[in-house]
């Protein structure tokens, strides 16, 4: 009964045979499996010889089909752990095919027949053939996705091409993509017929590095085999057009010039009945109106800074700009080589205003008076500083703004000459501290543009461009604000905050934000994570510096929850949002495990780097505030060695208060970037106070000197940092042995731990005793970084 219900189940799910060909009266037959006569006795001997013949698998094959699936169970228990989640079709290597009368064909690949299903015997199933282990997709982020779901089927259609079935949902293998319906080759031939893959020579999926690229981790591949090809004039707008005969644009511009201008001359400045339709055009475009392009000629003078027209990405420093948002995935960045002796760094976050009125009447605007050229101040609720309960909310501060404090309760505390230029006042200070100290590069903790980043949507501009809109958010809110000796041409190493995701969208054009790297010559955010190698080449040191997105923290799995700030929410994701385009979310209920994946995969490539790291300096920059995921960062400190931890999203100014709970790792909140109003009131008098600022590091091989200044520039907090090299580092391996001095604080702490901690607490030492040589007590208190202990000599 049971191998007949199984056989009914294969069937029904199978593509080889089909159901009709299985059926009792279409099973083909051999010679020795006929009867004559036709009557029901004949049928049932011949239901009962063919049932024998499906029983009669041998032993041997049988113990060949357990050994396979035993070791894939172990492969696949493996990958649960990981990121992925391989559920069905015995972790993605189920062809498709049947086995239940016929044997697997050989063009598969090598397979077994189990329980009628043929199976890889190894590597994955795409397109019903067995490919490399290799081949398997890494992420889930990119163009990967078919948007076809497996987790009933089992397996993916071949009409998808070489695609894989994965956690429900069918992927293209690395190398590929999907596009026009189907997956990309991924430049190999098919099935497994050896190490080398099926015609010899390289392993499938190994191929050349495209020349000037640098490597990047092995979850970033080639994602399509077309070339890259350098834009001609990557300065050229590519959305220009003179082409508008017949179309909307053409008739506002017609009526503009034979009734407009007339009727209402103030909507057309510098402009005359007589002026070049290409004028008008050109008006009408930066209104916003008539669905008009700019014109390719004969427009409006140049206006860069107000009017910026869109651009193609190019190169830069020798890496193509990424054919999607996750391309570069844990990139390692080409190494910045800086000379002479004099090290600062400056760190700022959740520093970018409102925009006011973009090209084409794109608004972000939140009070009267903020349609204006931006940078704008965002309002938003204030918290008690002792207490923390609320004492202003996020409409009442609106109104201090849009009344210019008329209408606007005491306790919200807003101070125009502040709190309206709070970005201005943090910039100016950088700007001054610049010209003494000469920064190498700023480290940004994000929150660029608020409230929802850059205006659109993800998907809406392809990596080969950055829009007019997004170079107009960049130019008001960035290049035209963080300008001067000291700041010009510095890097920005940069991650994305939950506002640049979309704050309570999923959906902002954050793509844009990555696509911006292959234009600026001081923007760097080419991945979500992403790492930095600086090498101090008159010091004679390293710095390794990891940027990793925290944004699971505000990307809540209950889509009702929190609504003004779930990334994942459906108060105002708008229905039917979906950045699966671009390989982002597909929909606000994956949105919550597209992050937490998004996480766990640069969690552990972090992790990773680290262990293999042997720079003087590891930094991690993220955007969420110092006590969130403690336990990670905790390990990252204690076993592998990261020195100090830089964030913001809290908006103000501080050292973390509670080390103890990272392990003693050095830590910081840098979100009065002015962006938005500050957590607590400002107190004007206050000359410490610490509601907006930045941050500068003063670094050398063997300190980095951390300093708070507010927006008076005033220095309100210095704290001095020193390199740990970890317990279980290359560093940590060559380092030095130490033997308690008398008298020092690892000393006093072994010596109670050999004679009383043992006794009262022996839970506190797992396998030692009191007869425990002293050594070993002092490795525990090393390896927890507690009393100053060094790595024990024994």
């Amino acid at each position: 009964m049971a191998r007949s219900c199984l056989l009914a189940f294969a069937c029904l799910i199978g593509t080889q045979p089909s159901l009709s060909e299985l059926a009792d009266d279409n099973l083909p037959t051999e010679a020795d499996d006929t009867c004559q006569g036709g009557t029901e006795e004949c049928d049932l001997s011949l239901r009962q010889l063919r049932a024998e013949k499906i029983a009669a698998l041998t032993q041997e094959e049988e113990q060949t089909v357990q050994r396979s699936l035993a070791e894939k169970s172990e492969e696949e228990g493996s990958r649960t752990n990981s990121s992925w989640y391989w559920g069905l079709a015995h972790g993605g290597s189920w062809t498709g095919g049947m086995c239940m009368w016929y044997n697997c064909d050989a063009s598969r690949g090598k397979t077994v027949c189990h329980h009628f299903r043929c199976i890889c015997a190894e590597g994955v199933a795409a397109g019903g053939k067995c490919f490399d282990e290799k081949l398997a997709p890494k992420t889930h982020m990119g163009l990967r996705r078919t948007g076809e779901s497996c987790g009933v089927r089992g397996y993916c259609l071949d009409k998808a091409g070489p695609a894989t079935c994965i956690d429900s949902y069918c992927f293209c293998l690395e190398g590929s993509v999907f596009q026009n319906g189907k997956c990309s080759d991924p430049g190999i031939d098919g099935g497994i017929s050896g190490p080398s893959g099926p015609s010899g020579g390289a392993v499938p999926g190994e191929k050349d590095k495209e020349e000037g690229t640098p490597e990047v981790t092995e979850a970033v591949e080639e994602t399509t085999t077309t070339p890259y090809v350098e834009p001609e004039d990557p300065t050229k707008d590519p959305d220009c057009s003179d082409q508008i005969a017949g179309t909307e644009c053409f008739k506002k511009i017609k009526w503009a010039m034979s009734d407009g201008i007339f009727a209402n001359p103030g909507w057309y400045p510098g402009l005359t009945p007589q002026s070049a339709p290409s004028k008008f055009q050109d008006t009408l475009y930066r209104a916003g109106e008539g669905g008009c392009p700019r014109p390719c000629t004969g427009g409006l003078p140049e206006d860069p800074l107000h009017f910026p027209h869109s651009v193609m990405t190019r190169s830069m420093k020798g890496i193509r700009p990424p054919k999607h948002p996750f391309e570069y995935n844990g990139i390692e960045w080409p190494t910045m080589k800086i000379k002479g002796t004099n090290t600062h760094i400056f760190a700022v976050g959740d520093w970018g205003g409102l925009a006011g009125t973009l090209p084409h009447n794109s608004q972000i605007i939140q009070y009267k008076g903020g349609q204006t050229m931006g940078p704008h101040v965002m309002g938003r609720y204030r918290t008690d500083a002792k207490t923390h309960d609320l004492s202003c909310s996020t409409p009442e501060m609106s109104d201090c703004f849009a009344t210019n404090g008329t209408d606007c309760p005491a306790r919200c505390g807003w101070i125009e000459a502040i709190d309206t230029k709070a970005q201005h006042l943090v910039a100016d200070q950088m700007i001054k501290r610049a010209k003494m100290n000469n920064p190498d590069y700023l480290l940004n903790v994000g929150d660029n543009f608020y409230w929802g980043g850059i205006a659109g949507k993800c998907g809406e501009t392809p990596m080969s461009k950055v829009n007019d809109i997004t170079r107009a958010q960049f130019n008001w809110i960035f290049e035209n604000v963080y300008k001067g000796p000291g700041l010009d041409g510095k890097p920005w190493l940069s991650v994305l905050g939950n506002h640049d995701w979309g704050g309570r969208e999923m959906d902002a054009a954050w793509d844009q934000q990555i696509a911006y790297t292959w234009v600026s010559n001081r923007w760097v955010l080419p991945a979500p994570y992403w790492m930095q190698k600086v090498e101090y080449v008159d010091q004679g040191y390293t710095v390794d510096i990891l940027m990793i997105d925290s944004n699971i923290e505000d990307a809540d799995e209950d889509v009702n929850s929190n609504p003004e700030h779930n990334i994942c929410g459906a108060a105002h994701n708008p229905p039917g949002s979906s950045c699966a385009k671009v390989g982002g979310p597909s929909s606000i209920h994956e949105c919550h495990n597209w992050f937490q994946k998004l996480w766990d995969e640069g969690a552990q490539w972090a992790t990773e780097k680290l262990k293999k790291s042997d720079a003087q300096w590891q930094i991690m920059v993220t955007h969420f505030p110092c006590g969130h995921k403690v336990k990670y960062y905790k390990e990252l400190h204690l076993k592998y060695g990261l020195d100090l931890l830089v964030t913001g999203h809290t908006h103000y100014q501080m050292m973390y208060w509670a080390p103890e709970k990272l392990g003693g790792l050095t830590c910081f909140i840098t979100g009065g970037g002015g962006g938005i109003t500050s957590e607590n009131n400002v107190e004007l008098e206050n000359d410490n106070d610490h509601q907006y600022g930045f941050f500068d590091l003063s670094m050398s091989k063997d300190e980095i000197k951390i300093e708070s200044i507010n927006w008076k520039g005033n220095v309100i907090h210095s704290e001095t940092v020193e390199p740990y090299d970890g317990t279980d580092t290359k560093k940590a391996e060559l380092a030095p042995c130490e033997v308690p001095k008398p008298g020092s604080a690892c000393f006093k702490v072994v010596k109670w731990a050999m004679q009383d901690g043992i006794h009262s607490n022996p839970d506190w030492f797992p396998g030692l005793t009191s007869s425990s040589p002293m050594s070993k007590f002092q490795e525990k208190f090393y390896r927890e970084h507690k009393d100053g202990c060094g790595k024990p000599c024994d």
